[in-house]
């Protein structure tokens, strides 16, 4: 009405400050923004949320613009990672035509198909890596999206069917070490899983998952030799590992995540000891990390509620590793209070003092994967509405904006879940290691997706520059809507990929390195050596190039000869 109509409105005041005697209606309703307790001695006085939310508005005279509603320019910093997710690479390893020594003759008369020549054949020649027509197609899309770093999971169940050593898909491996090699090629850096949970064995190999998959200890020692096997076959073209990417905490029993933990701590050893000198690489584990916001923000039971969630969905794993080595405080002390009034049993293993040794301090990044935010309070009694061991309501926010599969988007939530990060870890370089949401696969333009994207970067620049988070990359998922439907930011329709709205505007971010204003200074960046086909080929065809000096070095020889000569025998007859 000030704003907008110049009503000369000077004051507000609020009825009533205490529970009282309401005219007409006695005692039956409250309108107080203090809690009366009637029926104790002295009256007993507390402070309802209300109170404090209209201290706040008083302190703030009003309704500023909340900053994480405002847009940001600037830039991210030198050597930032531009990145794609796909959870797992196509892979086809169709052999190809210089691998079949057999001859064929097309009948172009009659069935119109190649027969084979019986008793006829051809020399074979060794397989390259550009034979792979899937390696090409993907690494070219990945180019025209301008992404410096590409992440991909390996299939653990495929590589080691066996789930040891005695059996190995070479095939798949060459394919594996290809596609690095190609990425490389093109100057994208490959970011390499060794292990994601996404199907109902957890990928892991049958021998595995039919004995208890991580409840069984023996997984830990299995899990190392694979990782041992990784970086000995594909360290030459992969520098950026992740051991466990986004172990699921829903679906993760408290021993299978305690050996989950010890494995990922044996496996960065490995890599530290054997591997980190000789490869340069650096390695750690990607975890999802959804924000949880109190329902009430005056409310400090939603609080408390807010602060477990993320200590049982985040810290589980987080604690032991970049923490103190052991399991959040907060999570031990609940489930002991839990166990002592409940009929469960929630057991959270104990770490021994040379495990806690082991795997405190066994990253070299944080990763995280966030992908949207939910509201959360604590709600006692209603066990069909809530978790009832955790003693939480989750709870949808209708104005927010949400997916067709009901994801929330809320970008500000991202920024928040960076700043928890570096308060509770310190300094630690941080990646968003996949970011999306689905869109409607019946539309042709994402406007969604769009929105998803550029507000979720600003709120990443916002705590980059802001809030001095040590943000090193951000990767959105997904690549394409085969390996990941309705994610994608390239569809695939009858055997064809078409980028989405949402791609370009991706590659444009990727372009301008964040939302560059007119006042932004510009970012002097030293000059990197580009890598280039042409390098790639020197550093690569060796023998190649041998032979095709050789040749030269030949020709001109014979060159200078028949020169020589000729002119020799010019001078005799003359």
């Amino acid at each position: 009405a000030i704003r907008y109509d110049g009503v000369s409105v000077f004051g507000y005041t609020v009825w009533s400050l205490l529970d009282g005697f309401e005219w007409h209606r006695g005692y039956s309703i409250r309108r107080g923004l203090f809690y009366v307790d009637f029926q104790s001695h002295d009256k007993k006085l507390m402070p309802k949320s209300s109170v404090l939310f209209y201290q706040k508005l008083i302190e703030k005279n009003g309704f500023p613009p909340l900053p994480e509603n405002q847009p940001i320019e600037g830039v991210f910093p030198c050597g930032f990672a531009w990145g794609i997710v796909d959870n797992y690479i196509q892979v086809d390893t169709t052999p190809a035509q210089f691998l079949d020594s057999n001859v064929y003759v097309w009948d172009v008369h009659q069935t119109k198909q190649l027969i084979k020549v019986d008793g006829v054949f051809t020399s074979k020649r060794k397989r390259h890596c550009v034979d792979f027509a899937a390696i090409r197609l993907q690494v070219s899309l990945l180019q025209e999206m301008h992404v410096t770093h590409f992440h991909f999971s390996l299939k653990w169940s495929l590589i080691l069917p066996l789930g040891n050593l005695s059996l190995i898909n070479h095939t798949l491996v060459h394919y594996y070490q290809c596609f690095a090699s190609e990425l490389l090629r093109v100057n994208i850096t490959p970011v390499v899983a060794l292990w994601q949970p996404m199907a109902e064995n957890q990928e892991l190999p049958v021998s595995l998952a039919k004995y208890g998959a991580w409840e069984n200890p023996e997984t830990i020692q299995a899990f190392v030799e694979y990782a041992k096997f990784c970086f000995t076959s594909l360290g030459d073209h992969v520098k950026f590992w992740i051991t466990m990417n986004e172990p699921s905490v829903k679906n993760l029993t408290y021993t299978a995540g305690h050996n989950l933990l010890k494995a990922h701590a044996r496996a960065w050893h490995l890599y530290d000891k054997e591997f980190r000198r000789s490869q340069k690489g650096k390695i750690s584990i990607a975890l999802q990390a959804d924000w949880v916001e109190p329902a009430c923000p005056f409310s400090g039971n939603d609080q408390e509620v807010a602060d477990r969630i993320l200590e049982f969905d985040i810290g589980w794993l987080a604690e032991p590793i970049f923490g103190n080595g052991d399991y959040p405080q907060v999570m031990r002390a609940w489930l002991h209070r839990r166990n002592a009034v409940d009929l469960y049993n929630f057991h959270l293993p104990y770490f021994s003092e040379d495990e806690k040794k082991l795997i405190q301090g066994s990253f070299d990044f944080f990763a995280l994967s966030h992908y949207t935010t939910t509201l959360v309070g604590w709600e006692k009694e209603d066990a069909l509405k809530y978790d009832h061991y955790l003693e939480v309501q989750m709870i949808n926010d209708i104005t927010w904006l949400q997916s067709p599969n009901r994801a929330a988007v809320v970008p500000w939530g991202l920024r928040k879940l960076l700043k928890w990060v570096k308060s509770k870890y310190g300094d630690v370089p941080i990646y968003v290691m996949a970011n999306g949401i689905d869109d409607d696969q019946n539309m042709v333009h994402d406007k969604l997706r769009v929105y998803y994207i550029q507000n979720y970067i600003s709120e990443a620049l916002k705590a980059y520059t802001l809030d001095n988070v040590n943000l090193q990359g951000y990767f959105v998922y997904s690549f394409n809507d085969k390996t990941a439907p309705n994610y994608g930011l390239y569809s695939y329709v009858a055997n064809q990929y078409e980028p989405k709205p949402s791609m370009k505007h991706y590659r444009e971010i990727i372009d301008n390195n964040g939302f560059p204003g007119p006042e932004t200074p510009e970012l002097l960046c030293p000059e990197e050596i580009a890598s280039c086909p042409e390098c790639h080929f020197f550093r690569t065809g060796k023998s190649l190039l041998a032979f095709i000096s050789f040749i030269f070095v030949a020709f001109i020889v014979t060159i200078f000869f028949i020169t020589y000569y000729s002119k020799k025998v010019e001078r005799r007859y003359k």
